[in-house]
């Protein structure tokens, strides 16, 4: 087996967004490797460095980002589920103000998360980051995209060195990608899938986006001003990676035409959200479950040397634990 990457960390590192599943699992092996980690995040954590604070207004925790050699920004509103405006306003202009924070406190370099969603929702198999972001009639891939130009554009001024990181859909137990559809997958109504599964799942397992991170931070001088995708480099139907969530855990997949998914997932979502409970049922969130390509990680793999350790079938194992651990498998 492929050993992960462990190159020594002596860097100060400040994640917003520290409580977060990627963020947490990031500090922790930062750490590992040397790092000191401190961080923001809505609630805070004193035992893991993280303040309590709001991205949007940045002049209440500022004074954390002092000394750090780089910040991390992962804080944002994730999924089609949000207005525009709302989005906006934590996406692109919390983005905003935390780069002007970290411009302030001299922070000298800047790691931006985006998303594969940049690409839209129509591209060709193993789009590449040469290829044309799209923003579509969702909230999440446009304020994604207007992010990225937050940020290049400091780069492009030379303010600070920024790094761009598309994520692909980052799972492993816990995340969003397996509470969320197991949710509903063991209600009556079961979890929707839109074309009978066929559209096409991106995973990347924690631990290799971690070690993705590590590599990113360990060569700033072949990652300035470049975009990455960081992702397991395969694609995985949907009727497969939620089917395997729906085994393990005695709920059920409802196969619809997307008109008929679009629609439902809009109405659904916006009666549970009514109610002051969060949903990530939504048109988009069908539009993005409908993908038919995946995204190329030959650049990652050239110029940092990233690899891939953890099978999906090795991460569908560790999450079957997690989950028999969680009481949310079938007897």
């Amino acid at each position: 087996m492929t050993e992960r990457p462990a190159p020594a960390l002596d860097q100060r590192i400040f994640i917003t967004g520290a409580n977060g599943f990627i963020g947490r699992a990031m500090a922790e092996r930062f750490r590992a490797l040397g790092a000191t980690v401190t961080g923001v995040d809505l609630v805070a954590d004193p035992e893991n460095g993280v303040v309590a604070g709001d991205i949007t207004q940045p002049e209440r925790w500022a004074d954390e980002l002092e000394g750090a050699d780089v910040v991390i920004h992962t804080a944002a509103l994730l999924g089609a589920a949000y207005s525009l405006e709302k989005a906006w306003n934590v996406n692109v202009l919390g983005t905003h103000r935390v780069l002007r924070a970290t411009l302030e406190a001299g922070v000298p370099r800047f790691v931006q998360f985006s998303s594969i969603m940049a690409y839209g929702f129509s591209f060709p198999d193993g789009v590449d980051e040469t290829y044309p972001v799209r923003i579509e009639y969702d909230p999440y891939t446009d304020t994604k995209i207007n992010g990225e130009a937050v940020v290049l554009a400091a780069h492009a001024t030379g303010e600070v060195d920024v790094t761009v990181i598309r994520p692909g859909d980052v799972w492993g137990p816990g995340s969003v990608w397996v509470r969320s559809p197991i949710a509903e997958m063991v209600k009556p109504t079961g979890f929707p899938l839109p074309n009978g599964g066929r559209g096409v799942f991106s995973p990347v397992y924690i631990d290799n986006f971690v070690d993705g991170m590590v590599l990113v931070l360990a060569h700033p001088e072949v990652t300035q001003g470049q975009i990455f995708n960081l992702s397991d480099g395969v694609g995985i139907p949907c009727r497969e990676f939620f089917g395997r969530l729906a085994e393990m855990s005695g709920g059920k997949v409802v196969y619809l035409p997307i008109r008929i998914a679009t629609r439902l997932a809009d109405m659904v979502g916006a009666l549970i959200r009514r109610t002051g409970t969060h949903s990530d049922l939504a048109a988009g969130t069908m539009h993005m479950l409908n993908r038919t390509g995946t995204f190329s990680i030959e650049k990652a793999e050239r110029v940092l040397g990233y690899q891939p350790v953890v099978t999906f079938d090795e991460g569908m194992d560790r999450v079957a634990a997690w989950a028999a651990d969680e009481g949310l498998v079938r007897n």
